[in-house]
């Protein structure tokens, strides 16, 4: 199991094993991309995974609207800064606030300020159809929401 060296076998030295790991580690850092996850103002993919849960709340506010008869509303805030789901009744309850990572604005095509979108029990929306845009500094995502059917798609090059 043990094997212990002979006088004329040579192992490595421990300055050795560091300088063959330094001068790895420097190759492997040179090579990797430069990523922009961070930086919300320029990273395309925040900007999606933005996107991607607007998209999820919209169907959750539809779902709910057509399936479990709940009037819930989606409101786009006029500070373009974020939205939030809100639950209408006796007292009204917000139900999700999403506050939008800096650099990341959201726009409407609807002169509504702020906007907000529900659904009816056949899942048309109120009121009726719009496009949402959300930007960052380099990109922009379409969602369109269809006026009589209530799909929800994301539009352009994502």
């Amino acid at each position: 199991m043990w094997r212990v060296l002979k006088e004329n076998e040579n192992g490595l030295t421990l300055i050795e094993l560091i300088t063959v790991v330094s001068i790895f580690s420097i190759i492997v850092l040179i090579t990797l991309p430069k990523t922009d996850f961070f930086s919300s103002k320029t990273s395309q993919m925040r900007l999606r995974m933005v996107a991607n849960e607007l998209i999820s709340d919209i169907r959750y506010v539809q779902y709910k609207n057509i399936h479990e008869n709940e009037s819930l509303y989606l409101i786009l805030q006029s500070d373009h800064k974020g939205y939030y789901i809100k639950k209408t009744g006796t007292m009204v309850k917000k139900v999700k606030t999403k506050i939008l990572p800096d650099g990341i604005t959201v726009y409407w095509n609807i002169n509504e300020n702020p906007l907000e979108i529900s659904f009816s029990d056949q899942g048309a929306p109120t009121p009726g159809g719009c496009t949402i845009s959300l930007l960052n500094s380099k990109k922009r995502i379409d969602i369109t929401i269809l006026p009589a059917t209530g799909r929800v798609m994301i539009k352009g090059n994502y």
